[in-house]
């Protein structure tokens, strides 16, 4: 079965110019993805001063949570949570809302009880980051490139109609380069479809579900201000009463939660009204290995059980959502998993990155104009700069004081210069092939270096820490570092390919770009 030549020509234009104007914001998405996927095994990394096996036990963690609680009843807040050691986080954290509306952690002993003010959020600022949510409006911008991913997909798959079992073997490193950004893109879309299309149609509907909801709820509850708390499920806490009263007995609530989902971990208190009499606190638990993988459980002041919530969830709604929450967020894979989803989401980054390059080289064999060149610039920019950008947020997160107040903020800001420093430089008059391999080439420099700080900081030998998330961190930092220093590699060898784009083994006709 194959295309018409007019309906080939007009997927193929709708499937390269989609790609292109989205390409940028979709290398960014796939490219922190791997790193949002261990948001929470970069913890233990992130804190090198506090690596180590929980020093309490639950019991005495419980009890020190109970008396924040109580301390903070007094302000009774509208909001505030705690969350308790676990083996990636030794320590307590206190979350607290502030007068912007902000959600800001704070870290706690767990066996002084002393406050140890911001501390670093490496893991949890890259998984925002891999939404672009630190950014105004970059929540929106990724949620369309997840749709428009979905017509890269479809698009480039009609397009190998016919011939996709040809070309998924076909691959000439040793042609013009026309050629091998055409091969690798065709290649690695086809391969990856699957994968693209699961995050793409996960990731496009749970944006869709967000940003529609406001306009979804007056348009389709009539009036009823309880509607959507059944379609979700998730009914609301109980108004505060307006009467003082102290906080909740966690250890009676953590009872309450274990007894109604004893295969969950609970490790959280979320509370409501702390310090009114119709407090209440919310305990949501976790289940490893399956998509449905969040139970919930509200607990009142007195300590009754006033909601549960099965995992999965008790309607069609969350029937549908919570497992495409659980496949977007890997909820159900275990490490072995995850290495295999972050490789995953740095091939289908080069082959975002592959079809931007097969298009700059067809449009150089023609007549490229303005924005093509601003296209090069920024594709250097703005993917080499990516990688220098995680660099340098790495070496920030050994180098920065412990102790520094706002210390996240100090670490956002050098990602977020570092990141801008590499779009610039891309503008300054350096072939944008030449910018990009010199930043890969820092970059990798700058990764190689991160676990020999982190060893002279803790006065250990490389890669014996003792612990296996530690371990795991370091050696992916490694392979990270060879990845780029061979991209830099090829890029010089890309450079020096002297075949002409008019070559015989150049396809004349368009080539097409499977996502």
């Amino acid at each position: 079965m194959k295309l018409s030549p007019r309906a080939y020509e007009i997927l193929w234009d709708a499937h390269a110019w989609a790609g292109v104007l989205a390409s940028l914001v979709l290398f960014v998405t796939f490219f922190l993805g791997a790193f949002a996927l261990f948001a929470e095994e970069l913890a233990p990394w992130q804190e090198p001063y506090f690596r180590a096996p929980v020093a309490v036990s639950e019991a005495r963690a419980v009890e020190l949570a109970q008396r924040f609680a109580q301390q903070e009843a007094a302000s009774r807040p509208a909001w505030f949570g705690i969350s308790l050691p676990t083996a990636e986080e030794p320590w307590l954290r206190l979350w607290r809302v502030a007068s912007d509306g902000a959600i800001h952690p704070l870290w706690v002993d767990p066996v002084s009880g002393r406050q140890l003010g911001e501390r670093s959020d490496l893991g949890e600022f890259l998984n925002a980051m891999h939404f672009l949510e630190p950014i105004p409006g970059g929540a929106h911008v990724t949620g369309v490139a997840s749709a428009v991913m979905v017509l890269l997909v479809g698009t480039g798959l009609l397009l190998q109609l016919g011939r996709m079992a040809r070309e998924l073997v076909r691959f000439r490193p040793t042609a013009s380069k026309r050629v091998f950004w055409s091969d690798a893109h065709k290649v690695i879309g086809v391969v990856a479809a699957p994968f693209l299309l699961v995050f793409a149609l996960t990731g496009g509907i749970l944006w869709l579900d967000d940003w529609f909801e406001p306009a979804l709820t007056r348009a389709a509850t009539k009036g009823d201000p309880h509607a959507k708390e059944r379609v979700a499920d998730w009914p609301l806490a109980p108004a505060a009463s307006g009467r003082p009263a102290g906080a909740p007995d966690l250890a009676r609530a953590l009872e309450v939660a274990r007894q109604r989902f004893p295969a969950s971990t609970h490790a959280w208190f979320f509370f409501d009204h702390l310090g009114d009499e119709n407090g209440s606190v919310h305990l949501p638990g976790e289940q490893e290995g399956t998509l449905h993988a969040f139970t919930h459980v509200r607990v009142s002041r007195a300590g009754e059980l006033i909601w549960a919530r099965e995992a999965g969830g008790g309607t069609a709604y969350t029937r549908v959502m919570d497992p495409l929450y659980g496949l977007h967020f890997a909820t159900w894979a275990r490490f072995p998993a995850k290495v295999l989803y972050a490789l995953l989401a740095f091939l289908c980054a080069f082959g975002i990155l592959a079809g931007n390059l097969l298009w700059l080289e067809r449009r150089r064999a023609k007549a490229p104009n303005r924005f093509d060149a601003m296209l090069a610039r920024l594709t250097s920019g703005v993917c080499a700069g990516l990688a220098l950008a995680v660099a340098c947020l790495f070496v920030a997160n050994q180098l920065l004081p412990g102790g520094l107040p706002d210390r996240p903020r100090w670490e956002h800001g050098v990602f977020l210069a570092s990141w801008a420093a590499g779009v610039v430089g891309a503008f300054l008059g350096v072939a944008p092939a030449v910018h990009a391999r010199r930043l890969l080439l820092v970059s990798s420099g700058l990764l190689f270096a991160v676990p020999l700080l982190d060893s002279a900081l803790t006065l250990r030998l490389p890669f014996g820490s003792g612990s296996h998330h530690v371990l795991a961190t370091e050696v992916g930092l490694v392979s990270l570092a060879l990845l780029l220093a061979g991209g830099a590699v090829a890029i010089r060898r890309l450079q020096r390919v002297s075949v002409p784009s008019s070559s015989p083994e150049a396809p004349d006709v368009p080539e097409p770009l499977p996502g």
